[in-house]
């Protein structure tokens, strides 16, 4: 075979392969001894006539279909080896001319593109300005909520109170069922909010929902008192007045911000090699990827009795719409795999038996088998492995990363 590379990029090749009369011809005879061993030539056993006899009975044009088949094959696995290239998806075929004494033929092949990352250099890690102002008034409403009363009340349902019901599908539900909603908030049935509005306790009325009719009582109604945010709150607390109390928060708030960036350092030190990468990814191998992402999307819509079609339309999105957003995670993905990849083979983690063993049986310990005869088949072992061998890589460039502070950033 001769091959001529017509195009080469980061991902992807293109070259074309000539085969003379005699390797078309050496490849017909073998792909003739197959084709008679399941066919009977009149005078002879199955697989024992000669070539010459038992072509013209099988026929010329199958022979040669299979034999044309055998060198696609073998050209392309000849190529590969000789060139160190592993396709990332079936690889594309053309034949451009297909006759006696040549057979030419086009193969486009998609590959993984190579990735070179210096690990000795430090890796600046974006600092993230804790937004301390809405954290303090987030903790300052989880206080209010814990010190708000609620209280019986005798009046009309409003908006905003906690209403204690009891409800039944008529010719259906055989006792009533209880729940305690907060109007305007807690979402029920139908439109629940507009027809209890008003309302008072003891009180019974019946919603149409779905080809059913729904029977309400109500059985309490219960107003909130909303304690202010004053110092009398943070006194409430244990501090001495509200100042006192936003400080401390935001101390806390500063300070949980801190171990988390700590925690995440190597996470997003990840995150920043994946967008510095600047490679071309196989777009057949995007388009693979994307297609079976949304095949699971419309399986899972499909269990629920709904189409993904539909789904969109409720969003206002299009499946090209859906695709192109697919796509955006799908080459995350991928670069985030390259780069990962790259550190370990670089940083020359390892993992050994005992590291292995001893992931097993936390996993068994968690999901309560511990006491159970599990076997740590090879397929659990690669994974373990491969878990163990990415958590060494991110702890590898959390060494190497700092996070750097912008112009104004306390």
């Amino acid at each position: 075979m001769e091959y001529t590379i017509k195009e080469k990029t980061g991902s992807k090749i293109i070259f074309v392969t000539k085969n003379n009369r005699e390797e078309i011809e050496n490849e017909k005879k073998k792909a003739y001894k197959k084709i008679v061993q399941k066919v009977a030539v009149p005078g002879f056993r199955k697989g024992k006539a000669p070539y010459e006899i038992g072509v013209p009975f099988v026929g010329e044009s199958r022979v040669l279909e299979d034999a044309v088949d055998i060198l696609l094959e073998k050209n392309l696995v000849e190529f590969l080896d000789k060139e160190k290239i592993n396709p990332v998806v079936q690889p594309d075929v053309k034949v451009d001319k297909l006759e006696e004494d040549e057979l030419t033929c086009t193969y486009t092949v998609e590959f993984l593109p190579e990735v070179n990352i210096d690990l000795s250099e430090k890796i600046e890690v974006p600092y993230e300005k804790p937004e301390t102002e809405k954290d303090v008034e987030a903790k300052l409403n989880e206080l209010q909520d814990s010190f708000t009363e609620i209280v019986p009340v005798e009046r009309a349902i409003q908006n905003g109170d906690m209403v204690s019901l009891s409800w039944q599908v008529e010719g259906r539900d055989k006792e009533p069922k209880n729940d305690t909603l907060e109007i305007g908030k807690d979402k029920f049935i139908g439109n629940f909010d507009e027809n209890i509005i008003g309302k008072k306790k003891g009180d019974r009325f019946t919603i149409d929902f779905k080809d059913e009719k729904v029977v309400i009582n109500v059985l309490q109604v219960k107003e909130k008192h909303i304690a202010p945010i004053d110092d009398n709150l943070a006194k409430q607390a244990g501090y001495e007045n509200l100042e006192q109390l936003k400080s401390k928060i935001k101390e806390e708030t500063e300070e949980n911000s801190r171990l988390q960036a700590e925690e995440e350092r190597g996470l997003k030190a990840l995150s920043v090699l994946v967008n510095k990468l600047d490679v071309e990814i196989p777009g057949k191998l995007v388009e693979k990827e994307i297609d079976e992402r949304i095949q699971r999307a419309r399986d899972e819509y499909l269990k629920i009795g709904k189409k993904i079609e539909d789904a969109l339309k409720e969003e206002n999105k299009t499946m090209d719409s859906l695709r192109e957003e697919v796509k955006k995670v799908v080459v995350e993905s991928i670069k985030n795999e390259l780069v990962m990849k790259e550190i370990i083979k670089k940083s020359n983690v390892t993992v050994d038996d005992n590291e292995i063993e001893e992931e097993f049986n936390k996993l068994l310990e968690t999901n309560g088998l511990a006491d159970k005869k599990v076997p740590l088949n090879d397929n659990m072992r690669m994974a373990i492995e491969d878990n163990i061998l990415r958590k060494k890589a991110i702890l590898f460039i959390k060494e190497n990363a700092i996070i750097k502070k912008r112009e104004g950033d306390e």
